[in-house]
């Protein structure tokens, strides 16, 4: 639409206003100076003022939509917040200042809402509902119930660094009954404060730009180290494990748990990615699995030899089946860490979780001779010869690397895993020739 003068405005002239395709316009009100209608190239009329702040720039501030609006109310607003502009104001300064009056309560709400909704983005990508559950248990758990009052604008450094502190020292420490077979234990501690300082940063980086507050208080905390384990099981305290494994198969432990525990200990992997493994993720042939979504996305992952049979060993079920199923529902196996526990008590073993197998896995891999690209790739961490997205093989090198880590520990446990004798080999054929493509 070409240039045009000041208009008169009226309903009926507003309501005539047809958009422009490619960009979007304003027709200024003849009476009021600064007061317009923008258009833009969807059909979308919004009321505006546009004026010079104190500091000489120049700003927009929207009224609000024509449809929402009558043309009378929205000059009535445009000339309270023009008052202010002549009475030295700044509105839009105001409104920003007015967000920041929220409570850090009702920002966590907000920031929840649009992380759930995929509108908060973590690598690049939406967070995963795992993550988001995490987030979930911080806000409820640490963040609201110390700083949920204190409005968002008020929150200093020092708020932040007594909160980090408060949470070390217990003070949102409890024990609460969530179902009748359920209790949630929180217990802080200073890494559990100092990821939850890390959330607290993130939201206000949300703030930002959201344009509410200006500044992150959150910067420059001095917090501790990351806490990252060094955690793994020796040759001697692998033999230990293998005996505690071998106990439990003659007490009848169950079956499934027992055969996850193992699969962790071949694999290196994550102790989600072995529970909710799918029969439908494992390419025998290609000597890897295929999973559909990982920490890091979907991804290929190498399978040493010996954790291939054990895992084949337990039966072939449909591509959409669990791998490891739980026994008391129809989703897959949710928890091994008891078992874990019980095992550590028979091995005489001290802080060795789950996690630690994956730990250990890696220091084999080393032990062996084995690069830290190698390690990277035996544990999914992002190598492109693993996870690109065209590759269809997993290197010959880390498929070789995985056998012989997989058959290393396998040895030091000293326990036989269930494998498939010559009889059966026809059954590995049809499980390869199903499952060859799978994940591709």
């Amino acid at each position: 639409m070409p240039r045009r003068s000041a208009e008169k405005l009226t309903k009926r002239f507003v309501e005539t206003l047809a958009p422009v395709a490619g960009k979007d316009f304003s027709i200024w009100d003849r009476d009021i100076p600064g007061f317009s209608v923008r258009v833009k190239p969807t059909g979308a009329k919004t009321y505006e003022i546009k004026y010079y702040a104190p500091d000489g720039r120049q700003r927009k501030k929207s009224l609000g939509k024509v449809s929402h609006l009558t043309l009378d109310e929205a000059r009535k607003l445009a000339r309270i917040e023009l008052g202010k502009v002549a009475g030295g104001g700044d509105p839009v300064a105001d409104a920003k200042r007015e967000k920041g009056r929220m409570t850090i309560a009702e920002l966590c709400d907000r920031y929840y809402c649009d992380a759930e909704a995929g509108r908060v983005l973590y690598r690049s990508r939406p967070k995963k509902p795992s993550t988001l559950a995490v987030d979930k248990g911080r806000i409820e758990r640490h963040i609201k119930p110390l700083l949920g009052k204190i409005m968002l604008g008020d929150l200093t450094r020092a708020d932040v660094e007594r909160f980090m502190f408060d949470v070390r020292d217990g003070k949102t420490s409890r024990d609460v009954r969530t179902k009748p077979r359920g209790r949630s234990i929180v217990r802080g501690g200073i890494h559990v404060g100092a990821k939850s300082v890390m959330l607290l940063s993130t939201m206000h980086r949300y703030a930002i730009r959201k344009g509410w507050v200006d500044a992150n208080p959150c910067h420059d905390i001095d917090k501790p180290a990351d806490g990252k384990r060094t955690r793994y099981l020796n040759a001697k305290e692998y033999a230990a494990l293998g005996e505690a494994l071998k106990l439990a198969e003659r007490k009848g432990f169950g079956a499934t748990t027992r055969d996850a525990t193992i699969a962790l200990l071949l694999t290196g992997c994550r102790r989600s990615e072995i529970l909710k493994l799918k029969w439908g993720e494992i390419d025998a042939r290609g000597r890897c699995f295929r999973f559909l979504d990982t920490k890091t996305g979907p991804q290929m992952r190498p399978c040493g030899q010996a954790a291939m049979n054990h895992i084949l060993g337990r039966g072939i079920g449909k591509d959409d089946e669990w791998v490891f199923p739980s026994p008391v529902n129809e989703g897959p196996l949710t928890e091994v860490r008891k078992f874990v526990h019980w095992l550590n008590k028979e091995a005489g073993l001290e802080g060795v979780s789950p996690h630690v197998y994956r730990h250990s896995y890696a220091t084999v891999a080393f032990e062996l001779g084995y690069s830290e690209l190698i390690i990277a790739g035996l544990l999914g961490h992002r190598v492109s010869s693993v996870t690109g997205r065209y590759a269809h093989q997993v290197d010959q090198v880390l498929a070789d690397a995985a056998d012989r880590v997989s058959d290393t520990i396998l040895r030091r446990m000293g326990i036989h895993t269930k494998t498939r004798h010559a009889d059966e080999m026809k059954h590995v054929g049809e499980f390869n020739a199903v499952h060859a493509d799978a994940g591709a």
